[in-house]
Parts: C-alpha cells; structure tokens; sequence
C-alpha cells in the first residue's frame, strides 16, 4: 500500500500572480508494488457563489483554470497499457505556467468564494484511487495608468436639516481626497469643511474605508457584504452658525485584496465615506469610489521593486490568512448560523472541490 503520496511546492510557495508559474513535485511511497493506469495532476480554478431566496436556490460556478498534466502511464480515457511501480519512494515533478491575462483574487466569503487548487491523482484500475490536495492562491494585477484616479478629487454634500413643514436650516460640507487609487501600505490624507448653517449640533465626523463584496447568481439574484476595514474619527464639533476646517489624521492603508471586477462571479470594490455625524438627524455622508491595487499606482510602470514585492507578500500573508480564518470559521461555526447562510457556508469546506462547469482540461504529457 501507498504510505506516503503528497504534493510539495517549490520553496513552499502558495501565492502566485498571473504569468508566473506553479512547479512541484508529487512524492509517493510505497511497500508494495502499484498497478496503475497514470499518474496526473490538475490545476483547477472556480468561482462558486450560491445564494438562497425563500425556497430556492441559486448557484452559479465560473471556471477560470482547468489544466491537466500526465506525469506517468494516460490520462482518462486514453487508451494503453497499464504500468507497475515497485515498492520505494518516487518522485513526479510537475511544472504548471499562469495565462498572462488577469485572474480573479483568491477570495472566501459567506455566500460565494474563488479557489485554486492542485489535485493529483493516481490512477488504478479496479482500486480506490490514490488522491491529493494542495490549495494556492492567486493575487490578480491591478495596476493604474489612468491618470484622472492619481488626481485630487473633491465633492460638495449640501441638504437642507428637518422636515418639509419645519426645515432646520441648512448644513455644508465638503470632503477632498488626493487621489482616487491605492495600495495597501500607502497613507492616505483626507480634508474637509464644514458649514453649518441650521438650528443642530454638529458632533463631529469620521472617515471610513469600506469594502463592498457583491455576489452574483443566475435570474439576478445578488447578496452583498459591507465591511468597514478602518475608521477614523474626529470629534470636533460645530454648533449652529459655525464653520471651519475638519483635518483627519492620516492613515495606513491595511492589507485588503485588490479591486476585484468582471469576472461575472464576485465583485470585490471600495470606497472612501466621509460622514458628518448630526444630532437629532441623520448624518451627512459624502462617498468616493477607489480602486485598490496590487502595485503603487503610477501612470508608468513603478521603477521600485523592492517596494512591490514588499506589498506582494503582504498581500500573500493576507490572503492565506484570510482563507484559513474563514474557513476554520465555517467549519466551527456551521451549526450556530441561521439556515441559509449555515448551508452556504457548510458549502465552502467539503474535502473535494467539484472542478466540473463545461469547460474540457487541457492535456499535456511531462517529460
């Protein structure tokens, strides 16, 4: 019997960016000689979202990698002989290259996520067949080269305070960014001014940086996620009549995952609100759309590599850190939460990942 059959990372990598590429190798130790069909490692990459309205559900799958290799003997369906391996310790090594083109984040959510994943097999004719997992992470490319996002950007919210039979006066405020496009690491500055020109107290005002996760099953069906990753605050007041200039203290950016978009599955986007906190009314709250991303945004290709993969393995830790948080949270959590999101969460922990949505794997024989 097999003892031993797992797949190793070069240098324990698990992140990866598009264009680069995944190499390992399956290591397997027997006592007893194998008959087997083939030896063969897939590549898979899905996004799974599942949503439940009343008594239906709703589930849609996008496949964004499915590749295959065959390391030993065929692949299914080939035709062949089969192949016999003798009792001692065997290494496969495999080697796999990311497209160019952009992939989605790596991303767990309650109703949704976007795995990757390597899963070899060996193949044996009449027995259970020998399996292996091994999860990776993907990091997508978001860069800038617009250069209207790396400019200041100012916006005016002006309402009038009460009812229509008894308005209470109006209140002004304005909210400046200095550019619309970050990455994690990088401080952002934000100003303000406030006028308040109606009979309520102005208690003070905040800056939140928000994401917003949407997720996107068939018949238009959508759930969306609101999570405030930093808030700042500022307690200065304005009574009725008074004016002036709010400063807000800077801050970092935390480790967040890039601004993630059509890729028909998960949309992961951010912004900046600035809130103007009112008594007796509601609040003023001024919102800037931003876009996050994987490198310092530049019109030009930055010129700094140490900085870059500086936030690339910030990113890594994030999102490794991430996937493994909420996945322990599914898995402890499962009989505590409300029916739906109980089942949708339960969904993201199965041992196996269904890789099947149409499209066919592409085969290549290692040398």
């Amino acid at each position: 019997m097999a003892n031993l059959f797992v797949i190793t990372l070069a240098e324990h990598k698990q992140v990866f960016q598009p264009g680069e590429i995944i190499s390992g190798a399956l290591l397997l130790n027997t006592d007893q000689a194998l008959t087997l069909r083939g030896v063969r490692i897939e590549l898979n990459g899905l996004g799974h979202v599942r949503i439940r309205s009343g008594k239906v559900t709703y589930e849609k799958k996008m496949t964004y990698l499915a590749e295959q290799a065959i390391l030993l003997g065929r692949g299914p369906f080939q035709g062949g002989s089969d192949s016999t391996l003798q009792p001692g310790n065997y290494s496969f090594p495999f080697q796999f290259s990311l497209p160019p083109h952009s992939l989605p984040t790596s991303f767990e959510g309650v109703y949704g996520n976007i795995r990757y994943w390597l899963h070899a097999v060996v193949d044996r004719p009449w027995r259970k067949n020998l399996q292996a997992d091994s999860p990776i992470f993907i990091v997508e490319r978001v860069q800038i080269r617009d250069a209207t996002l790396l400019q200041p950007s100012v916006k005016n919210e002006d309402r009038t305070l009460g009812l229509v039979c008894c308005p209470a006066g109006q209140l002004f405020a304005r909210a400046r960014i200095e550019r619309s496009a970050f990455c994690p690491g990088e401080k952002i500055w934000i100003t303000g001014h406030i006028s308040n020109q109606s009979s309520k107290q102005v208690t003070g005002t905040e800056v939140q940086l928000v994401q917003k996760t949407i997720y996107k099953a068939p018949q238009d069906t959508t759930r969306k996620e609101t999570d405030k990753l930093y808030v700042v605050k500022n307690e200065q007041g304005f009574a009725p009549g008074e004016e002036g200039d709010v400063q807000f203290d800077s801050f970092t950016i935390p480790s967040a995952q890039p601004t993630t978009q059509g890729f028909d599955c998960i949309d992961i986007l951010y912004e900046i609100r600035v809130i103007v906190r009112v008594a007796k009314a509601f609040n003023s709250d001024i919102t800037f759309p931003v876009v996050m991303t994987s490198e310092p945004p530049c019109v030009r290709p930055s010129i700094d590599p140490v900085l870059s993969q500086h936030i690339y393995r910030a990113l890594a830790d994030y999102l490794v850190a991430r996937a493994s948080a909420d996945l322990a949270n599914n898995e402890t959590g499962q009989e505590e939460t409300e029916a739906e999101i109980g089942e949708d969460a339960s969904n993201h922990t199965g041992a196996q990942l269904d890789s099947g949505s149409g499209k066919p794997y592409r085969y290549s024989r290692m040398v």
